[in-house]
This record gives structure tokens, sequence and C-alpha cells, in this order.
């Protein structure tokens, strides 16, 4: 599959000037979906997106947990709507790290699906855009999660802002999303289907793999039966190897995550497969049942 986008620097250039390196925090958005575990052991920041369920609004992964959202999902008359960051969310999370002698670099969901960066964008250009950079994925959930890792890895061995931003531009073009829908009918609602929309009218037996790269959600197959479309799921992944990592997503269908992760481990270098629900924005689309994986190339 073709690579996401290159990451556009949508911040200041941060870091270059004169005087001792300062050490760099890592801010993602809450669709990158990265498990609590591995995002505290690398010291990341979280900014979430809003879910909203007619006058209720939620902060992505803080004020409603999975189950609960599900319960929601499923049976609400209309699906949730989704919201960027507010502006002033990143401003906070920025001034933190800036006032404590850090600077920032922001890894976001890809601008095609989200205005999500010109948030941070915006946020960046109003705190200290010489010490914050931003840098748009063009992908969505752990294929940005992998490029904020990447970055956050080697903020942690030293790298500075330059050099940390560096190694998120560099990931971009190892990360791919790849993800089997129980249906269409949740992306096409929340208006995120792209070029999927192709897809539509096939026989309900069908079962959609879709990519996410260059800011948009593209087909790449249907497959006829949900265990077609898992082995069918397991062998793009293998097609990527060799892997420096490896994701696998949900919504509500661990057993079928779990064991995708189990026949997959032999890909990674250790044998540790990341297994996580998405959040509930991305799940908004994705619907109950879903299941992706996230590789990240071999560098």
């Amino acid at each position: 599959m073709t690579a996401a986008t290159t990451a556009r620097p949508l911040g200041g250039a941060g870091g270059t000037g004169g005087g001792p390196a300062r050490p760099v925090t890592v801010v993602v958005d809450s669709t990158s979906d990265i498990p609590l575990a591995l995002r505290e052991s690398l010291g990341m920041v979280v900014v979430p997106l809003t879910v909203q369920f007619g006058e209720e609004s939620f902060r992505d992964g803080v004020d409603l947990d999975q189950a609960a959202f599900l319960a929601r999902l499923t049976s609400a008359a209309a699906l949730p709507t989704t919201s960027q960051p507010p502006t002033t969310s990143f401003e906070d999370a920025f001034r933190r790290a800036i006032d404590g002698g850090r600077d920032v670099l922001c890894v976001t969901i890809a601008a095609g699906l989200s205005g999500t960066a010109n948030a941070a964008r915006l946020a960046a250009e109003a705190v200290a855009p010489e010490r914050i950079r931003v840098v748009e994925t063009g992908t969505v959930s752990m294929g940005a999660g992998w490029v904020a890792v990447t970055a956050a890895r080697a903020a942690r061995s030293g790298a500075t802002l330059a050099e940390a931003t560096a190694a998120a531009d560099a990931a971009i073009p190892r990360c791919r999303v790849f993800a089997v829908l129980e249906t269409l009918e949740y992306l096409q609602k929340g208006g995120r289907i792209g070029r999927a929309s192709q897809m539509i009218g096939s026989m309900l037996s069908i079962k959609p793999i879709l990519g996410i790269h260059s800011g948009a959600v593209h087909p790449v197959e249907r497959v006829r039966t949900w265990r077609k479309a898992i082995d069918r799921l397991a062998a793009l992944a293998e097609d990527e190897a060799p892997l420096d990592g490896l994701a696998v997503m949900h919504v509500g269908n661990e057993r079928d995550a779990r064991a995708l992760a189990d026949r997959l481990a032999h890909l990674t270098p250790d044998g540790t497969v990341v297994v996580n629900e998405l959040g509930p924005v991305v799940a908004t689309y994705a619907g109950p049942g879903c299941v992706g994986v996230a590789p990240l190339l071999a560098g």
C-alpha cells in the first residue's frame, strides 16, 4: 500500500537556536490510541477530542469508558458527533511543557480526517512557535501512534526537538493501517467514508477491508466472510515484514484481536504485539466488531 503522506511541520521550528538542548515532550491527540502504559513509559501527553451524544459531550478516553460508549453507540437513534480539541486544550498542554523547560513535538491525526492538526498549529503559534513543532501524520490510530512512539523514544534517548521531529518524519512512510469492518454503516453515516464509498451496495455478507493513508480512507478489498477477512488482515500485516512493531486494534472484539495478535507475534523482533481498543472517536466511525492492524515497518 502507498505510504502515508510526508509529515508537515505546522508550527515553528523550535530548538534550533544556540544554548544547551532542551528535553522534548511529545504531545498526541486521543485518536492515536496508544495504550496508557506505553504512553506513560515515554512521558507522552494526550489532548482529547470530543464525542457528543445529543446535548451530552464527553472527552475521548476521559469521561466515558469503552463499555459505556459502546452501549450508547449501539442503542442511540443517531450516530454521535465528534470534534477536534479546543485550541485552548493544546495551549494548556504546550504551556505546561514549555514552563517546565521542555520543547514540544505534537503528533496528530490526518488533517483530511479532522481539524485537530490545525487546532494544534494555532496553539503552537499562540504559545511559543519557536519551541513547538506540529507533525500531521496523514493517518490515524496506531498508525499515528507509532510515529509518536518513535519520536518519544528518540526524545527519551536525548534527541533535540529537530532530531525528534526528523524521527517522526522518517517513521511516517513506515506506518500502515488496515482494518476490517463488520459494516460500512458507521463510516458512511459519519461522513468519513472517502473512496470506500464504492463498496456501498455490496452484498450484506461482504466484509470491507480498508486502508488509511494520505489523509483518507481507501478500499483495499472485499471478502465474503468474517473469518476470511481476518485471514486477509493477517496476510496484509505479514506482507509488510520485517517489522519494528505491530499493533492490533479493535472495537469490542478483544477475542479476535488477541487471536490475531498471537498469530502475528512472530513478525516482531521480541514477539510483542500491542493490543488496544480503539477510543470512542475512532470507534464512532469504525463501528462495533472492527479489527485493525498497524504495522511499523523496519527502519
